[in-house]
């Protein structure tokens, strides 16, 4: 990238070198290269962008509408929603060019987001699209972004549990670069087995910034050869019967996601060791927090080998597909898995490999020990100290390194220094300078006030005489 700063639109147009954007600016590339690719094969596609915003999004608005120009020179048209289920259901009817006679265009790619809270406000909008699928050429991308700690929500987020039962496939973003990448896979995905697709992040991941390899060669992505299309094909049609819906879902669209999977080997092997003898598997932010652990306790490819650790990273969370993951456990003695919240992805690794013969089988741990010992929360986030311990503990005092106990001292001193009773200046919380819940939310003299939900919840944690 040349020294000057990038004009804005330069970074959603940029073929050349890495470039410098942001987790929203990601999202937002996603619609304008996959225009881009499609002219290159010869589609004449357009774009639909819609959706609510909020923290990890509360840019991405003002991202798109800086971009209308050069939406609108490439058929994108970006309508802010009025609530996550019309901003869903409008994405939904971009699917349905056939369905009105002839269009202009070959296809629509959608880009639906919201944050979490979003995804539970639209689940019925989202329910019915996804039933219905996707067009062929179009396709929609579901810019998901969660907040595990609640750091700007009135509750934690674990989108991935609703997103599974309304039959979404999900991808688990680690940083800027896999958002891009994903979301581009997640385009074709969504083509090849008509379904919608999210691309979820933790607001850690999508409000940070990240010099992205742009190189289309990364995300070519290989359509499976090895799964038979029904005769009428997966993709949306009319007229459409629920029931006619529902085993094409069963039936077609999730096998032929997890074929997608397992074509592009996109659950794979990141850290490898000459000869494997116990495994990690994770996603997400989690698998970046479990190479920081790693390095911090000065795991690098010599001390993998030692050990026999190999790291596998999982993309698409749901669903699970099979044969890569019972490849790599396969090849270990034992595995653990580094998730956030609640275990979503080890209860279905553990699903995967029950039938697996005994000698194959693994011992699998995760949110308990082997004991049956709790070792990690099934609540908020998880951090590298975290995971660290865990990895010592697993690996038993004869595998202990110097490293790894330099490690848990400087671990141990920082939880004393913490645990230390100190007084602290309260900083009360209050809203933004101009905004209108400074005046809107105080309440008359004599009443009382219920809080609802939205930013307006902080008036909670002031003296304005409000009951939760």
């Amino acid at each position: 990238m040349s020294a000057e700063k990038p004009l804005p639109e330069q970074v959603y147009i940029q073929q050349n070198g890495p470039v410098f954007m942001s987790g929203n600016q990601a999202y937002l590339r996603l619609i304008f290269e996959q225009n881009r690719r499609d002219k290159e094969a010869g589609l004449n596609t357009g774009g639909f962008i819609s959706g609510y915003r909020g923290s990890p999004f509360g840019h991405f608005d003002s991202n798109a509408l800086r971009q209308q120009k050069a939406l609108a020179e490439r058929g994108i048209v970006f309508n802010k929603g009025v609530n996550e289920a019309m901003a869903a259901t409008a994405v939904w009817g971009s699917q349905q060019i056939d369905f009105f006679g002839s269009s202009e265009y070959d296809g629509v790619n959608g880009l639906w987001y919201a944050k979490g809270p979003g995804i539970d406000q639209a689940a019925d909008a989202l329910h019915h699209a996804n039933l219905w699928g996707t067009h062929k050429n179009g396709g929609v991308v579901m810019a998901v972004g969660d907040d595990p700690m609640s750091r700007s929500s009135s509750i934690q987020q674990q989108s991935e549990y609703v997103l599974s039962g309304l039959c979404i496939p999900v991808f688990q973003c680690a940083n800027v670069q896999d958002i891009y990448d994903y979301g581009l896979f997640a385009y074709q995905m969504s083509r090849f087995a008509g379904v919608w697709v999210a691309v979820k992040s933790v607001s850690d991941i999508a409000e940070s910034w990240y010099m992205v390899d742009v190189d289309p060669a990364r995300t070519q992505s290989t359509l499976p050869t090895d799964f038979e299309m029904p005769e009428d094909g997966v993709n949306i049609r009319d007229p459409d019967r629920s029931v006619d819906q529902d085993r094409r879902m069963a039936e077609y669209r999730i096998p032929a996601v997890k074929a997608f999977v397992r074509s592009n080997k996109l659950n794979r092997v990141t850290h490898d060791a000459g000869q494997r003898r116990i495994g990690i598997v994770t996603a997400g932010k989690s698998y970046l927090d479990t190479l920081e652990a790693l390095e911090d306790l000065g795991i690098d490819q010599a001390e993998r080998d030692r050990l026999g650790l190999a790291v596998f990273k999982v993309a698409v969370t749901w669903p699970l597909e099979e044969s890569l993951l019972r490849e790599f456990a396969e090849s270990v003695d034992e595995l653990i898995v580094f998730e956030e919240s609640r275990p979503f992805l080890e209860t279905q690794l553990k699903d995967v490999l029950y039938d697996m013969a005994d000698d194959l089988r693994p011992r699998v741990m995760g949110k308990r020990d082997f004991e049956g010992n709790v070792q990690m929360p099934s609540h908020g986030e998880l951090t590298p100290a975290l995971i660290a311990r865990v990895l010592v503990n697993w690996f038993g005092d004869s595998s202990q390194t110097p490293a790894m106990a330099k490690w848990m001292t400087t671990l141990d001193q920082t939880d004393t220094e913490l645990a230390v009773e100190r007084d602290y200046i309260d900083r009360t919380p209050y809203f933004c300078s101009g905004c209108p819940h400074n005046s809107s939310t105080k309440v008359p003299e004599g009443s009382n006030q219920l809080v609802g939900i939205g930013c307006h919840f902080l008036v909670h944690l002031m003296d304005r005489d409000t009951i939760a």
